[in-house]
């Protein structure tokens, strides 16, 4: 007799402000305007220029915008799936050092907190991708909220760092699908 099929489950990630694409869009319309500005003042260049230039920032700040809101966390049969702007990151429940596993507040945890971006998107409260951790260890990060962070150390040495509206819950679940086939 064949075990029952794991159902699929989407966790919702933390709401991030949409005022957080502020970052994004006010230096973009400030390029834009020093584009404008240089255009109309210099002799060599044409106004036609701006026909090209400002509709690829516009399409440039769309596509950015767009991927803010790309974001899911999605648990399938044993496989963890964390899907944050352009980026994926798909792990098994046994690669997960569960019994490490924690929710924190990275305020009050820095030391969790990721400090370089190797690979990401990322603006002030907002992380996503690919990092590195203080101790220079390698994270995927779908940050949305720091004061709800649930640290998940891999087998590997790398981490998830990663921001469920409710971090327990998603914890529980994972704790839940490794009890019965631990081996570790």
């Amino acid at each position: 007799m064949t075990a029952p099929a794991l159902a699929a489950k989407d966790f919702a990630v933390a709401p991030a402000p949409i005022w957080r694409l502020l970052w994004l869009w006010v230096p973009m319309l400030a390029v834009a305007a020093v584009i404008v500005a240089t255009t109309l003042q210099s002799a060599q260049r044409t106004p036609h220029e701006l026909g090209l230039t400002l509709p690829f920032l516009a399409v440039l700040t769309a596509v950015l915008s767009a991927a803010f809101f790309r974001r899911r966390i999605h648990l399938q049969g044993r496989e963890l799936e964390v899907v944050s702007t352009f980026y994926r990151k798909r792990v098994a429940v046994d690669a997960l050092q569960l019994d490490q596993a924690r929710v924190v507040d990275l305020a009050e945890h820095g030391s969790l907190k990721p400090v370089v971006k190797t690979n990401g998107y990322g603006m002030p409260g907002f992380l996503s991708g690919h990092y590195r951790m203080r101790d220079r260890r390698k994270a995927f990060c779908l940050l949305t909220d720091a004061s709800r962070v649930l640290y998940l150390p891999l087998r590997d040495g790398s981490v998830l760092v990663i921001s469920p509206e409710k971090p327990r819950e998603l914890l529980a679940a994972l704790q839940a699908l490794a009890a019965p086939g631990r081996t570790h």
